[in-house]
């Protein structure tokens, strides 16, 4: 069974542990998100679909600078409008 000194040091140590705690609802630190009385605060984050289409493109733009330092400058100018053609067709 515990002790009120027991307890107390629980709370205390608790209260310690609050500092570090980031509530989920306001985002401020040192509460809990039941002990929260502040507004909750709207936080843009970008769709799942949004993240996938933006890492398809940085891995395509960087499928593309490899080929650049592999081709001609021509070729790789040849590559591209065909690849654009490609697009175009599809939509």
């Amino acid at each position: 069974m515990a002790t009120p000194m027991h307890r107390l040091i629980a709370r205390r140590q608790a209260e310690a542990n609050k500092q570090h705690v980031r509530c989920q609802k306001c985002l401020e630190f040192g509460h809990w998100t039941y002990e929260c009385t502040g507004k909750r605060k709207y936080l843009h984050r970008p769709s799942r679909t949004a993240e996938l289409k933006k890492a398809l493109k940085e891995k395509e733009n960087r499928l593309l600078l490899q080929q650049r330092s592999f081709f001609p400058p021509r070729v790789y100018q040849h590559w591209r409008n065909c690849r654009k053609k490609d697009q175009e067709k599809k939509v």
